[in-house]
C-alpha cells in the first residue's frame, strides 16, 4: 500500500499539520491506527527538517507492509532537493559529551528513538530521509 501526500509548501507549519492529519486518516483506513501516534511525530520531524533545511520541491510518501495479520511496518519518506547528510555523524554527535539538546538535534533523536530504522539516501535531484516504524496490533 502506498500514498503520496500533497507537496507541502515552504515557510509555514500548516503543511506539517495537514500531512499529520492525512497520515493519521490513512493509517486508520489501512487498519494500522496503532502506528499513528509515533508516525505523526516522525513525519512531523522529517518534514519540518526538509522545510527548514532542504530545498523545494518537498514530497512525503509512505508505504505500509503487513508482516502478519497483527504486525505492520510503515515506511515514511520525505524527499527534497537539498544535499544529503551523514547519519552516522548525526548519531555520533549525540554521543559526544559536549552535546546538548538546547542547540538542535532533538527531532532526529526522536526519529531515532521511535523508528526501528532510519537513514538518508541521496537521489538524482536531492535526497530522501526515511524511517521505518514497526507495530503490533493490540
Amino acid at each position: 500500500m502506498k500514498c503520496d501526500s500533497r507537496r507541502p509548501g515552504h515557510g509555514s507549519s500548516a503543511p506539517v499539520e495537514a500531512v499529520r492529519h492525512d497520515l493519521r486518516d490513512l493509517l486508520t483506513r489501512w487498519q494500522a491506527a496503532e502506528l499513528a501516534d509515533d508516525a505523526t511525530v516522525v513525519v512531523s520531524e522529517l518534514l519540518s527538517n526538509a522545510l527548514r533545511h532542504g530545498r523545494p520541491p518537498v514530497r512525503v510518501a509512505c508505504a505500509l507492509r503487513r508482516r502478519s495479520p497483527h504486525r505492520a511496518a510503515l515506511r515514511i519518506e520525505v524527499t527534497d532537493a537539498g544535499p544529503s547528510f551523514d547519519t552516522a555523524r548525526v548519531r555520533a554527535r549525540w554521543r559526544h559529551p559536549s552535546f546538548t539538546f538546547e542547540e538542535c538535534g532533538r527531532g532526529l533523536f526522536l526519529v531515532d528513538t521511535l523508528a526501528g530504522q532510519w537513514g538518508d539516501e541521496p537521489t538524482r535531484n536531492g535526497h530522501t530521509v526515511w524511517a521505518v516504524l514497526d507495530g503490533t496490533a493490540p
